[in-house]
């Protein structure tokens, strides 16, 4: 772990830089308001190594925002992600969205207003696929598919013994609750738990959160299964007594937006994913 140093620039979105002996690479970076401390708190690091890569688990704007300030930063660093990843930083309804989102976070976290950027930065420039395996002298990173929050969510195992675990898999707030972020489908999401837990990793650094404490990693899957299926059985329920999606979000709301979860995400935020949530479970309940 000592190779694995927390370089968070803010609240909202954890990244983390991972040390070789010959190469370095950045596992997610957070939101564009925190690049100016997430580079900061790089450079303090890397000391006189440069950034070589930068990993993405998925192409939300919480967790790449930043990446046009660190390749202006690092223009010869290579941002890593999945296929899917790639086509939807193509977009440009896309990149407008991430620009909104990005822009609305600033000011939820009260930040100043994000830096002027160019879309064109908000890229990914090498597509990896599971079961690849980086080596950064002396230390490697093994790619692991892991789908459901969205269709190019991807897990990171760190000298098969660190695992960062997608936010398909859910993620452990402040208070240790886990939340589940089944987003496109909650049988994939269901699927990447297991696929995690099977690694039986030594150290597991949840989206969101940062390291899992040694009595909490005993029972993190099981607690991120648990998650889903509350949810998943709070939704059914509703929709057998004949609640409409709107109708539903109103009291997933009022059960899962909790005093911690009002800390740490905003309400657009929250309602998107329980939206996305709430169609995914009735979708899947339909084609069984």
């Amino acid at each position: 772990m000592n190779k694995i140093v927390d370089v968070t620039g803010g609240k909202g979105g954890n990244a983390f830089l991972i040390l070789g002996e010959e190469k370095t690479a950045l596992i997610d970076c957070g939101m564009a308001y925190c690049a100016p401390n997430l580079i900061s708190n790089i450079k303090q690091v890397l000391n006189k190594m440069t950034l070589n890569y930068i990993f993405i688990s998925h192409s939300h704007y919480d967790h790449i925002g930043a990446i046009p300030y660190l390749k202006e930063e690092w223009p010869n660093s290579r941002v890593l992600g999945a296929e899917y990843a790639k086509r939807i930083l193509n977009r440009s309804n896309a990149l407008q969205t991430i620009r909104g989102l990005s822009i609305q976070a600033a000011a939820f976290y009260d930040s100043d207003a994000i830096k002027e950027y160019d879309d064109k930065m908000l890229k990914v420039d090498d597509t990896i696929y599971d079961g690849d395996i980086l080596d950064l002298g002396n230390l490697h990173i093994k790619v692991i598919e892991t789908l459901g929050h969205t269709k190019c969510s991807l897990s990171f195992l760190v000298n098969n013994e660190t695992l960062f675990p997608s936010e398909s898999t859910g993620y452990m707030s402040k208070s240790r609750k886990i939340y589940p972020a089944f987003i496109t489908s909650c049988s994939q999401a269901m699927n990447s738990i297991h696929i995690c837990q099977k690694i039986k990793p030594r150290f597991i650094i949840s989206p969101h959160f940062g390291l899992v404490n040694e009595s909490d990693t005993i029972n993190y899957w099981e607690n991120c299964i648990f998650a889903i299926e509350e949810t998943q059985n709070f939704i059914l329920h509703l929709s057998e007594q004949g609640y409409n999606e709107s109708q539903i979000l109103t009291e997933y709301e009022k059960k899962f937006r909790d005093e911690q979860s009002r800390l740490e995400q905003p309400i657009n935020a929250f309602r998107l994913n329980s939206q996305s949530m709430i169609k995914t479970v009735l979708k899947e309940k339909f084609h069984l």
